[in-house]
């Protein structure tokens, strides 16, 4: 189980059968759970908060500890992070803010007999925080929305729910009652449409395409320190979603990629010709990386300089010295396969029936 905070409300729980997840707003009983844990340690002790900020200036932290001593220890740690927390200038949500944003935070429940199907237990966090990130490619194109952020596993692992959690009361304090920009808070960039999209987008998957969708998005949102690694992998899932065993890997790159990634841009011939160039160039720039032809990188680069002035134009500016020309070789093609399989994965979102004829 984990939560999330959304600036909207949810109006229906959607549950995503194949994979075992529901999206669900509190019940009642979990929304009251937490407003009495909220009464009995916040406003219990808010008046000796406010005397404590009025008595003790920030440097006075010891002499305050001492005379907190009188209280259970679980009072002693909260008036004691407030009393840090305002004198460092962070403000405390009202209860009638803290209502809101429980109305606006959506548990996503896990029915482990179905999801471990598909993926180990530990893995959990980072699958919900991929789905969550392809909010990006689902908004905004193949544009980038600047609001979604790549890793959520730290905001999911902060969960209001889990009174078995060591952190459980400072998640509450920082999730419900600090008052964070939007920042710092545990806000997250979805819509319930979106939501409802991946529900029909799963309903149309058997197993196997499941497991191929969880290894893309895992692949999309690795972490690599080598930009040649982030090519290899980037032409591994554009493969993996539209290409067949057996079939001609080059050629059904440019042409399957081309055609999804076409479907995104504007233009005419010069276009389509811009797009033909520019596979074939990620292509061999990968098939060099895999023989560990280094010199080969280099080879390509030049080639593909003289055949399209578009890439001229997007070299420009580089000192013409070896380091410099290889790692703008690799940055072009990185660039562009991270584009392509962008305009992929939201083509498959929207088109599963159709991505699925173009692989088999």
């Amino acid at each position: 189980m984990f939560n999330i905070l959304v600036d909207f409300p949810l109006t229906k729980k959607i549950n995503i059968e194949k994979l075992g997840i529901t999206f669900r707003n509190f019940t009642k009983k979990e929304k009251n759970t937490i407003l009495e844990f909220i009464d009995n340690v916040y406003l219990k002790n808010k008046k000796i908060i406010q005397d404590a900020i009025k008595k003790y200036d920030i440097k006075d932290e010891l002499k305050l500890s001492i005379d907190l001593l009188k209280y259970d220890k679980l009072s002693q740690e909260v008036i004691m992070f407030f009393f840090m927390s305002k004198k460092r200038g962070f403000t405390l949500n009202s209860i009638r803010k803290i209502k809101k944003l429980l109305d606006n935070m959506i548990i996503i429940d896990i029915n482990k007999d179905i999801l471990s199907e598909y993926l180990a237990e530990e893995k959990y966090v980072i699958f919900i925080s991929n789905i969550l990130s392809l909010y990006d490619i689902y908004s905004s194109d193949i544009h980038f929305n600047k609001n979604v952020k790549l890793d959520y596993s730290f905001i999911l692992n902060r969960n209001i729910l889990n009174k078995k959690d060591t952190d459980y009361e400072l998640n509450l304090i920082i999730n419900l009652i600090m008052s964070l920009d939007q920042k710092m808070a545990a806000m997250i960039e979805l819509s319930e449409d979106y939501l409802l999209c991946l529900k029909k987008f799963f309903s149309k998957l058997n197993k196997n395409e499941i497991r191929r969708f969880l290894n893309v998005i895992d692949l999309f949102y690795s972490d690599n320190m080598m930009i040649q690694n982030k090519i290899l992998n980037d032409v591994t899932l554009a493969e993996s979603v539209l290409i067949k065993e057996g079939e001609d890997i080059k050629s059904n790159y440019i042409l399957k990629s081309g055609l999804i990634l076409k479907h995104y841009a504007k233009g005419g011939e010069s276009i389509n010709k811009f797009i033909r160039d520019f596979l074939n160039y990620c292509y061999d720039i990968r098939s060099a990386i895999v023989h560990g032809n280094e010199e080969k990188i280099l080879e390509i680069y030049n080639k593909a300089m003289q055949k399209n002035k578009s890439f001229k134009e997007l070299a420009r500016d580089i000192e013409e010295s070896y380091n410099n020309k290889k790692m703008k070789a690799l940055s072009l093609a990185n660039t562009m396969c991270f584009i392509v399989n962008r305009a992929i994965i939201k083509y498959w979102l929207e088109n599963p029936s159709i991505v699925s004829y173009l692989k088999n």
